[in-house]
């Protein structure tokens, strides 16, 4: 191939090469379930599907420990829905799902409204997520999904960490 060819070629490949690095599938790469406890008064735990240590989060739960609540928080939905407004974020593991009542709260960051609901930590969708293999969170037309595999025993931690005593 001569280099009046490549040097054409270049730029293209260097395109590719970029929407590739910038699409979804790659975005996710590196993405796993965490759980920590914060000690703090009142301390809280956390469960959250994203890269640690970065802004790149499909989002996650958290709860005042031993609540018997916890919070849904889900970073990006979609460009058709409106900050502000009431949603409904549906969670499916295989045939189990629930349904989360909640709000469409700004993101200037994303461009897209984020969306926070309340969730009973003893709901029947965690131990559904603990020996599932996909998490689907639907709110409008936003479908994102989060692998479960690995993810079993900080689910569990989680829930025994905001559960009633």
């Amino acid at each position: 191939m001569s280099i009046g060819v490549l040097a054409r070629r270049a730029p293209a490949a260097l395109i590719v090469a970029l929407l590739g690095i910038a699409s979804p599938a790659a975005a996710q790469q590196g993405r796993i379930w965490s759980f920590s406890l914060d000690e703090a008064k009142p301390p809280m735990a956390f469960l959250n599907y994203g890269v640690p240590e970065t802004d790149d989060s499909l989002g996650g739960f958290h709860c005042d420990a031993h609540s018997g609540a916890t919070t849904l928080f889900i970073s990006e939905t979609d460009g058709k829905q409106n900050a502000g407004k009431a949603a409904t974020a549906i969670l499916a593991v295989g045939d189990a799902q629930t349904k989360v009542a909640g709000k469409l709260v700004p993101n200037e960051e994303a461009g897209v409204p984020s969306f926070e609901g309340r969730i009973a930590a003893d709901d029947p969708i965690f131990a559904a997520m603990a020996r599932g293999e996909t998490l689907v969170v639907t709110i409008g037309g936003s479908k994102q999904s989060a692998p479960l595999k690995g993810a079993g025993a900080k689910i569990g931690k989680f829930v025994d960490a905001c559960k009633k005593r």
